[in-house]
């Protein structure tokens, strides 16, 4: 049976091995990360619209040789650094709720020729276009503190019934190619301690 749920990486990279989780650096070796970078997705897949789940990754760490590849996927399970979700219902939610998606590029808005496709990347430099939908939670997601109450807030300003549950769906389904070309990654919601002096 397979298992249809996707399979997301969790944190940023800060250096080689060490994977950014929250407020805590996690070092990787080698194998580990070359299966956390694979979990990120490949471009057919991203240009076939596959959805990439965790026989994606397994498979693609085979051909890539990295041996023990099921295993390592649950090791960084055990980490933190792999999530398996549904793309819509409870589990989601709960996902949702305890996670953020940061934007690492810029936005760089639609034009009259394309006006339903929004660019993101660096100036004068598109990476990669994305719907309306993806591209308003993608720009906006960074001054939230979780996934959801970013859906909720894009929900409410388009204040015309929208269900933040269908953008959520829609979102996580949308978000292996933004993560691919490092147009944003997923954190933990964290919040970070005053210090007193």
């Amino acid at each position: 049976m397979t298992d249809e749920r996707l399979m997301l990486p969790i944190g940023h990279l800060v250096d080689s091995g060490q994977v950014r989780r929250g407020a805590d650096v996690v070092e990787l070796s080698e194998r580990q990360y070359a299966v956390w970078a694979l979990a990120h997705g490949s471009l057919p897949a991203v240009q076939e619209q596959f959805a990439w789940r965790r026989e994606s990754i397994v498979a693609l760490a085979r051909h890539t040789g990295v041996a023990d590849a099921a295993k390592l996927v649950d090791e960084l399970r055990d980490l933190g650094l792999l999530a398996a979700i549904p793309p819509d219902g409870s589990e989601a939610l709960e996902f949702a709720r305890g996670h953020r998606v940061a934007p690492l590029m810029l936005g760089l808005g639609n034009t009259a020729a394309e006006p339903g496709r929004f660019a993101i990347g660096f100036l004068g430099q598109p990476v990669l276009h994305v719907d309306f939908a993806v591209y308003d939670l993608w720009q906006w997601s960074a001054m939230d503190d979780t996934l959801w109450a970013t859906c909720q807030s894009a929900a409410d300003v388009a204040g015309n019934g929208l269900d933040p549950e269908k953008l959520l769906a829609t979102f996580l389904s949308a978000l292996h190619p933004l993560l691919l070309v490092n147009a944003a990654y997923i954190d933990v919601s964290f919040r970070l301690g005053v210090v007193n002096a």
